[in-house]
């Protein structure tokens, strides 16, 4: 996995951000081609724009200058970013998510990222963004795309997401889910601040669940069935909340677009993460490695077997300290690099 370092106004970001990852850009483009979309894209293309436009300008500015950096019509960066899909999408990929309220090191964000076999991954990348006048942030995404909701910031505000979908009708004049959480990421000082964000328009994109945590403590999961946005907050006494791929508010039961296999595997893997939680005496960073490289019946750290999922990377946020671990691959196989914001 690729670190960048980049600076500058949005447009400066993102022209340094395609030059640093031009080659795994076009790769990522040559392994998911537009053909069939692109004429529905062009005719969509103006209320996409229009909505960045009123809503996420700099966002805008960073996705022209990654065009230019990287070589590129600026219409396959707006794809790349900007989701065709609404309710109708029926997903299937597997993320595992958990936050630690507190421990022997602080509270913590811990994820594995899964996806398909090896042979059909996207060029992943960590890109330390430090726009001017926003907060600093370490975003995991896909090469080309301004995020994925995968970040920490250096407030200490963290999110993860998992793939769910949505049953729910949505309108291109709505915020891609993604760039505005990106955007609401560069400007919370809290879990709160990044809530209030997400829910303050409507949103457009696959639907996912998501936890998200701050340096003072709080956990909570953001339940996004998008347009809707939900929160679920641990019971008290509670100190830890999980994320996987279905929603676990009983109001959005069938808010989903999962196979009935695939919501079978994920609540397989909500009961694991509750068990080995429960199973830990302190809820630290030794812990959050252990579960994160768990394997058995039903397996944290996945290489294929009956879903097909394989974990991709890896990653964990220490919110006190501005530090963030990461890996490319399984967890079991590797130590985590480091990095400080």
């Amino acid at each position: 996995m690729k670190v960048v370092e980049v600076s500058g106004d949005a447009r400066s970001v993102g022209r340094a951000t395609g030059e640093e990852l031009r080659e795994e850009i076009h790769a990522h483009l040559h392994l998911f081609p537009f053909p069939d979309s692109r004429g529905s894209f062009q005719r969509r293309l103006p209320a996409f724009l229009a909505t960045l436009c009123a809503h996420l300008p700099e966002v805008l500015e960073e996705m022209e200058g990654t065009a230019e950096g990287a070589d590129l019509p600026l219409e396959d960066i707006l794809q790349l970013n900007l989701p065709m899909y609404a309710g109708d999408l029926v997903t299937s990929e597997g993320c595992t998510n958990l936050a630690f309220a507190d421990g022997p090191d602080g509270p913590m964000w811990g994820k594995n990222n899964d996806g398909g076999p090896p042979g059909q991954r996207r060029p992943a990348c960590c890109r330390i963004v430090r726009r001017k006048g926003a907060i600093p942030q370490a975003n995991f995404t896909f090469c080309g795309m301004v995020a994925t909701l995968d970040a920490v910031n250096a407030e200490g505000v963290a999110v993860g997401h998992s793939s769910v979908g949505s049953a729910f009708q949505q309108s291109d004049d709505h915020l891609p889910i993604r760039p505005w959480g990106y955007e609401a990421l560069m400007h919370a000082r809290t879990a709160a601040d990044f809530l209030r964000t997400m829910a303050s328009l409507p949103t457009r994109g696959k639907g996912y669940s998501m936890v998200c945590a701050d340096a003072q403590g709080t956990v909570c999961s953001i339940e996004a069935p998008c347009p809707l946005i939900q929160v679920r907050r641990p019971p008290d006494g509670q100190g830890y909340v999980t994320c996987v791929n279905h929603y676990q508010l009983p109001a959005l039961a069938h808010a989903d677009r999962r196979t009935e296999e695939g919501k079978r595997s994920s609540q397989a893997r909500q009961r694991v993460l509750d068990e080995l939680v429960a199973g830990e005496r302190e809820l630290g960073l030794e812990a959050m490695q252990r579960i994160l490289r768990h394997h058995g019946d039903t397996s944290v750290c996945r290489h294929g077997g009956a879903d097909q999922d394989y974990t991709e990377y890896s990653m964990i946020g220490l919110l006190r300290s501005g530090r963030v671990l990461y890996l490319d691959g399984n967890p079991c196989e590797s130590e985590y690099a480091e990095l400080v914001l």
